[in-house]
């Protein structure tokens, strides 16, 4: 078997920077569906938090794959695409979330909080580009 892919050096600032990607997933009439995400690079893996209440849940709860699109700010020509497989995880204390929270500058009261579960995109194909 393959090793699994992992992220190159060239690229990985892209996801220790707290930015903004997008999560593309496939919605239940088989079209993509593509969401703004904050994340946290966790090792190999990315974690996102998500409600379920909302439509990226629902995609990849019944089909668990994803992809995460990041564009260096600084470049747009410099980009990191992971395509890959997501596990859910209840998140029911918050201590996920809260990290998020802070990672990005805000306070997890400010946002809606019910429902919380963590999104975990393990990589199966990455591509880098600049």
């Amino acid at each position: 078997m393959p090793a699994a892919p992992t992220i190159p050096d060239s690229h990985a600032d892209l996801l220790d920077a707290a930015g903004v990607a997008t999560l593309s997933t496939i919605g239940p009439d088989g079209r993509p569906q593509v969401t703004a995400i904050w994340y946290v690079r966790d090792g190999d893996v990315v974690r996102m938090s998500a409600l379920r209440s909302r439509q990226k849940y629902r995609n990849v709860a019944a089909r668990p794959q994803a992809t995460l699109f990041l564009l260096d700010p600084a470049n747009p020509y410099r980009t990191l695409e992971i395509r890959g497989d997501v596990a859910l995880e209840d998140d029911a204390d918050l201590a996920f979330f809260t990290q998020v929270a802070h990672r990005y500058g805000s306070e997890p009261e400010a946002f809606p909080t019910d429902g919380r579960v963590t999104l975990t995109l393990t990589p199966r194909h990455v591509s880098s580009f600049g």
